[in-house]
């Protein structure tokens, strides 16, 4: 695995101040563990991430690579993407960490990638009772069924050390409240180009950690039947351009959700 993983995935002691945990357990290389006692550590964690650990690395990746594709709506861009993905990595890990001493422990699924340049993780899925109340909870807009999907795989997924990320469903209300105390601070909510956008309708679902910006959905844009979504600069106090000659890459305007994704997981160079 990455080595960055074990760096990232250490507990904190007398002697590793800077660990990032009370507890880790490495489940994929703690095969002593049931799966009753599993459970009653992570309640969170499906049966079938458990399992995942008594596989191969390479049937691990086979099966995660196979799962996304049947969970996920059709893309003409994502099948040859993932594969390509999944073929850049290593290993694929279960740990189960604990922040505190009380604290229930969480499960996370980290990608190793190759030669060292990183991993991603993801927590479990959100249930759909978790969904049914994330769409309550914006009853005048209807999220991009891709993502939706998405939340059922990882409900939270992050690049590295980004340790926010793609936020969990839960969360997305009270971060779209204080966003909006934020965008209530500005004038007016603009594009880069100097085009009006209605605040309200800007849904951030992905919050850099420890830099200033956003990706939203955008409530007012749907450019293929669904939301598209948009980068918001909190330095700039601009949404980016929704269409030009850019790539939607360089305007960091997507029309899908899935085409953000794949911006997202790119490996960094």
């Amino acid at each position: 695995m990455d080595r960055h993983i074990k760096e990232f995935y250490s507990p904190f002691s007398d002697e590793t101040p800077s660990g990032n945990f009370h507890s880790v357990i490495a489940l994929h290389d703690e095969p002593h563990f049931s799966w009753e006692e599993i459970a009653a550590k992570a309640p969170r964690m499906c049966k079938g991430w458990y399992e995942l650990t008594k596989l191969s690395p390479r049937d691990r990746l086979e099966f995660l690579c196979d799962y996304w594709l049947t969970k996920l709506p059709y893309h003409p861009d994502f099948k040859d993407f993932l594969i390509k993905f999944f073929g850049s990595l290593d290993n694929i890990g279960v740990f189960l960490v604990q922040k505190q001493f009380d604290d229930p422990y969480t499960a996370e699924l980290v990608y190793s990638c190759l030669g060292g340049t990183g991993f991603y993780r993801g927590v479990s899925g959100a249930s759909e009772e978790e969904i049914t109340k994330l769409q309550q909870a914006f009853p005048n807009y209807t999220f991009p069924q891709e993502y939706l999907k998405f939340l059922q795989i990882h409900n939270g997924f992050s690049k590295a050390t980004d340790s926010t990320g793609l936020l969990p469903c839960q969360s997305l209300k009270e971060t779209y409240l204080n966003f909006q105390e934020r965008l209530s601070l500005q004038e007016t909510v603009m594009t880069q180009s100097g085009k009006p956008v209605e605040p309200k309708a800007l849904i951030p679902f992905y919050e850099s950690f420890g830099m200033p910006y956003y990706q939203c959905f955008y409530g007012e844009w749907y450019p293929e039947q669904e939301m598209g979504n948009v980068y918001y600069s909190v330095e700039s106090g601009a949404v980016s351009d929704m269409k030009g000659t850019d790539k939607s890459s360089e305007r960091m305007a997507f029309p899908t959700f899935l085409d953000w994704l794949m911006f997202y997981m790119e490996p960094v160079e």
